[in-house]
């Protein structure tokens, strides 16, 4: 079996060959085109398997190499500390260390889900960015107002019924009247546009539109949170177990301890879109009060003395478990089932 690691750049990729014994038997640098990296592999004889690391080339690499070799893995660079955390770091250097930790066995693999969840973690992705460039929009155009000295509490500013009146004051005011409607032109033009992004996820999520239903069954998830969650947690089968969720979900902790001594933190990787989805439903669990058992949850903790934000991530922990059941026993959520 042949080890070959890449360092895969938009116009070169360097490479780097193992046999089965670890030796280095061929290295070379070769341009990134479709030709160039198919010669390259079919020159190598037996047995052989790719490494690269996960970055924007690599979906279109894997499907070039896959009908020529016998494996493909798209590595989490974060974990390839052997890269990374390395003084002699270089494009070269990078292959060998790759096929060295493939020789090793010591990559961690992306997951890459089946093309429906794919196309429906694109469109989620695609909606949070555009949510997120809104609220730049936003926060712009409400700094605009407090640097000039016009203290605006609320969403009044963002509202086109009150923005003629805004704009009056403004202009009465001698402000930069054209800058400030050009902010609002940028946010009006963020707003349509994130409305396209969910109407585009709202097709795309058609395909499993039965798992969003249940998904959306549990108190505080709505539509979006529905999306999300069958998009990263797909038919619940996906993660193996409760720990392992709860750290893709960044709602695990981290310690650093050694003979009793050190600290223990929430954890700072995980998934930040799921963290935020899951995060989000028990803050509002916890603001609305409504009664229902998940509630009960954070208020039996409060009781105990648990600090709130503990609490809320507990409550957190607990709603993203709750998904993954349900996606996985297609059942909707019952608040009697829920044990307090």
């Amino acid at each position: 079996m042949k080890h070959i690691g890449m360092d895969v750049h938009s116009t070169t990729t360097d490479a780097c060959v193992r046999n089965g014994k670890g030796i280095i038997v061929l290295e070379r640098r070769i341009r990134t085109t479709k030709s160039e990296l198919i010669d390259f592999v079919e020159s190598i004889r037996g047995q052989k398997r790719v490494v690269l690391e996960e970055d924007q080339m690599a979906d279109w690499v894997t499907r070039v190499l896959q009908p020529h070799v016998d494996e493909v893995i798209r590595s989490q660079p974060q974990y390839n500390k052997l890269i990374s955390g390395s003084e002699d770091k270089w494009d070269k250097m990078d292959a060998k260390s790759l096929s060295e930790l493939l020789y090793l066995n010591r990559i961690k693999p992306v997951h890459h889900p089946e093309m429906i969840y794919r196309t429906l973690r694109e469109a989620v992705r695609a909606y949070w960015t555009v949510s997120r460039d809104l609220t730049r929009a936003k926060n712009r155009l409400k700094g605009w107002y407090l640097f000039n000295g016009l203290h605006e509490t609320g969403r009044s500013i963002y509202s086109l019924r009150n923005r003629s009146k805004h704009l009056k004051a403004i202009k009465q005011q001698g402000r930069n009247i054209e800058l400030v409607e050009l902010l609002y032109e940028q946010m009006d033009a963020c707003r349509q546009l994130k409305a396209k992004y969910v109407r585009m996820l709202r097709n795309a999520a058609q395909p499993v539109k039965d798992l969003v239903r249940l998904a959306t069954t549990i108190p505080a998830i709505g539509p979006i949170s529905g999306y999300t969650l069958v998009s990263l947690l797909e038919d619940g089968w996906r993660v193996p177990n409760k720990r392992k969720l709860w750290r893709y979900a960044g709602l695990s902790l981290r310690r650093y301890e050694s003979r009793d001594t050190g600290f223990k933190g929430a954890s700072k990787t995980g998934n930040r879109i799921l963290k935020r989805v899951v995060m989000s439903a028990a803050i509002t669990i916890v603001s609305r009060g409504e009664p229902n058992a998940l509630l009960s949850l954070w208020e039996r903790d409060i009781r105990k003395n648990v600090d709130p934000k503990r609490a809320r991530r507990n409550l957190a922990r607990k709603i993203v478990v709750i998904a993954q059941h349900l996606l996985r026993s297609r059942q909707e959520y019952i608040n009697e089932l829920i044990k307090v």
